[in-house]
């Protein structure tokens, strides 16, 4: 056994969680909710449905490849080792916190081993309840790269646990059926990952500086045996999905309807962080206009967004009014930027050109994205991939126009010095019923002026990935030149490997599912492999810096603009504190005050 050291920041925050509330079990027959604890903002008190509305579905409901929306289910239905807190207070809300792990985890000397050791009274909803395992932790790791709906962001597990990239290829060969799945995962190790009772043991092949954090991921979360019954994602899966957290899936209408009840397996004594007040939780979908939904929230049909934000129109009204149920924060995220196909042939595969790229980021007119994003007081120009919200952040702008509003000589300029004097014709995709509706609409005319002439393609979110940006013959073949897409920390503070690397590490990006426009340039892979080798995180944030300007002197996307996000809860609703990691409220800790 290597000597260890045990993680101290903030004691995992684990013990200001516990100190909240005094846990007083409930007299229902189901799990055992807290009482009223002590609160800013009154007496906690359980009972009552949480209501929330959105315009889409959970997208990837598999945790293997769910993405922020979803995780706010998921905070109700599924227990991770480790997750980052909803707190007010950033230093609690970016320090990891044991969840069904008992502790943080032991780490070795040498920074390669961790040590996991799992609660012995959280159980799966299963009949009957059964306690949930180290190997139920390790199959969480072993189905990331199956064949069928392979996770995102496998950077942070391939070429860093040992033995994951051999075992991921060797999974690449695997039918994409559930019995050869099935057969696969439960025959067939990760070196690196043993499990061995209640205790798991994650073994790296080099330091990493931020791997605490990956733990806290969603896509490792513990998962039973019987989800190797249904293929990764599938309608099967999301109709048998086996909980683990206080609610469970009462019923499921796909684009329709997600109904959660309180879990009979889950206890307030085996959860350190969840109080379980509502007594349950209904996400209606297919409301596609967000102004639509504000007006549930504010007559009280609706307690809260799901996957929007407030209108512009409505947000301008709720700022001046100073409404107390307006929530804004700030999430660290470029929110939007433009994504360049640099594989598309059209207009001569001008995107190739980092002439024409240069030209694009000289001719937006930022200001008047910030404008319909909610104005200056919200929203403001952005000119780097990184955010002030993780460590590595240095301002710098490389394609300064006079207050941000673009410059469409020195594009056209640019334009004709790579032989486009008549400048080009680009296609336009982007998520229609969003805001990028109007981002889009407030870009065109401004690109129109510098001779770059937008095809607009709106189409519904759901296919904008998986019918364009990340089909590989569709962006080859030049269906799309450019899209909208956000850039997001996973986590705050050391995040900014999260936000960079999965788009533009290009070693083997015909293989990548985030870099779909396989951009690649070998001295940022030199130096984002040195970032993430690095074992002092500092250091670590220093390489990131060199790694955002030489991304953005490729002029690789066009970052526009970040700022703050604006919900709206309704006035029944308390301690709707917003989780960074996925935008909204905590539902395990909210309650509800008719």
């Amino acid at each position: 056994m290597k000597s260890s050291t045990r993680l101290t920041r903030a004691a995992l925050a684990a013990s200001v969680i516990a100190a909240s509330a005094a846990l007083v079990l409930s007299g229902c027959s189901a799990p055992a909710p807290a009482e009223a604890g002590s609160n800013a903002e009154g007496d906690a008190v359980t009972g009552g449905i949480l209501r929330v509305a959105g315009g889409s579905d959970i997208g990837g409901f598999d945790p293997i490849v769910t993405r922020s929306t979803g995780i706010f289910a998921h905070r109700a239905l599924t227990r991770q080792l480790y997750i980052l807190p909803t707190d007010d207070d950033k230093t609690v809300a970016q320090t990891p916190m044991a969840d069904l792990a008992t502790d943080a985890p032991e780490i070795s000397a040498d920074g390669t081993e961790y040590r996991i050791v799992l609660r012995d009274d959280a159980q799966w909803d299963t009949e009957p309840a059964r306690a949930i395992t180290a190997e139920d932790a390790a199959r969480g790791f072993k189905r990331l790269c199956n064949p069928v709906r392979p996770g995102g962001s496998l950077d942070n597990y391939i070429g860093v646990i040992k033995g994951m990239t051999e075992y991921c290829e060797a999974f690449a060969n695997v039918a994409p059926e559930v019995g050869a799945i099935q057969d696969f995962v439960e025959s067939t190790d990760i070196e690196g990952v043993v499990a061995d009772g209640q205790e798991l043991t994650i073994t790296l092949e080099n330091p990493s500086n931020d791997f605490s954090y990956v733990l806290t991921q969603l896509a490792v979360a513990p998962v039973p045996e019987e989800i190797l019954g249904y293929l990764p994602d599938s309608p099967e899966l999301r109709e048998n999905y086996i909980a683990s957290g206080p609610y469970r899936i009462a019923a499921y209408v796909p684009d329709q309807k997600l109904t959660l009840e309180r879990n009979p397996a889950w206890t307030i004594e085996s959860d350190p962080y969840r109080k379980a007040y509502i007594d349950g939780i209904e996400i209606a979908m297919n409301n596609t206009d967000p102004g639509r939904v504000q007006r549930l929230i504010e007559t009280g049909e609706a307690d809260s967004y799901f996957d929007q934000s407030v209108p512009t129109a409505d947000l301008q009204r709720l700022m001046a009014t100073k409404d107390p149920q307006l929530v804004q924060f700030e999430d660290g995220a470029v929110n939007p930027y433009i994504l360049l196909n640099l594989q598309s042939p059209n207009n001569g595969g001008a995107l190739a050109d980092l002439k024409v790229r240069q030209a694009i980021n000289y001719a937006v007119n930022k200001i008047a994205v910030a404008q319909v994003g909610g104005g200056p007081d919200v929203k403001q120009p952005h000119h780097q991939l990184l955010s002030s919200a993780v460590d590595g952040y240095e301002p710098f702008n490389l394609y300064k126009t006079p207050g941000d509003e673009g410059d469409a000589e020195k594009a056209k300029k640019l334009l004709a010095e790579a032989g486009y004097p008549d400048g080009i014709d680009l296609n336009f995709v982007y998520a229609s019923g969003s805001r990028y509706d109007s981002y889009a609409q407030a870009l065109e005319p401004d690109l129109r002026a510098a001779g770059i002439r937008l095809n607009l393609m709106p189409t519904p979110g759901a296919n904008v990935d998986g019918q364009y940006v990340l089909n590989r013959d569709a962006t080859a073949a030049g269906s799309w030149d450019i899209t909208l897409k956000a850039l997001s920390p996973k986590w705050i503070g050391n995040g900014a490997r999260t936000m960079i690397m999965p788009g533009f590490y290009g070693v083997d990006c015909e293989a990548s599912t985030t870099n779909p426009t396989c951009y690649d340039n070998d001295e940022v892979n030199a130096l984002m492999e040195k970032a993430r080798g690095e074992q002092d995180a500092a250091a670590a944030a220093k390489i990131w810096a060199q790694v955002d300007r030489k991304i953005m002197e490729d002029a690789a996307i066009v970052p526009l603009i970040s700022g703050k996000i604006s919900l709206y809860h309704s006035k029944r609703l308390h301690g709707g504190a917003i989780n960074l990691g996925f935008n909204n409220i905590e539902p395990g800790l909210v309650w509800l005050e008719d």
